[in-house]
């Protein structure tokens, strides 16, 4: 997963000439992701962790960008489950962590010279563990990925962000607030 996200920010940077790198931007964001899980027959939950994750995009001009992001879901647990409420718990233990990566079409709009509004379509590529009173598995899938944004820019280059993100992952279900910073290359 991470020699994926290093392939295709080198390629998005190679073939750039100076003029163009202006337009390049990286950022991190660190915030809540939600997991719904089911364990089958050893029951379900639904659990917040932290995730954190890392991007790297290309502003074509100020209504259109391209972005390519790699996310750390964190891992989410509980130590009991109760199937139905006063019949005991049915799991003893469960767990879920996941990572991905993403690729997005952004686009944007300029509400004033510092506030901008981000609406992103696209893909996350992810992998899952999942385990329950010992028993383990693994998912994975590429699914569709949308996001919407807000950003407030301190410089021309310094930009903070709070963003909402919903991933049609099937199990686990997962969806991640953050908040974060982004350098611009101006």
């Amino acid at each position: 997963m991470k020699n994926r996200f290093v392939l295709i920010f080198t390629v998005l940077i190679s073939g750039f000439s100076a003029a163009a790198i202006a337009d390049i931007y990286v950022g991190i964001g660190v915030g809540s992701a939600t997991y719904k899980v089911d364990l089958g027959a050893d029951g379900n939950f639904e659990e917040t962790g932290t995730g954190t994750k890392l991007y790297t995009g290309y502003t074509f001009n100020k209504y259109f960008a391209a972005e390519v992001a790699a996310y750390n879901f964190a891992e989410a647990s509980v130590g009991a489950l109760e199937l139905n409420p006063g019949g005991g718990p049915a799991i003893v233990g469960g767990a879920a962590s996941m990572k991905g990566a993403g690729v997005y079409a952004v686009g944007m709009y300029p509400v004033s010279k510092k506030v901008n509004l981000m609406a992103k379509l696209g893909a996350l590529s992810w992998n899952a563990d999942l385990s329950a009173n010992g028993n383990s598995k693994t998912n994975s899938g590429t699914d569709a990925a949308y996001g919407l944004a807000v950003s407030y820019a301190f410089t021309k280059q310094v930009l903070a962000g709070a963003e909402g993100e919903s991933f049609n992952t099937d199990n686990p279900e997962l969806s991640m607030f953050s908040i974060g910073f982004r350098f611009d290359f101006k």
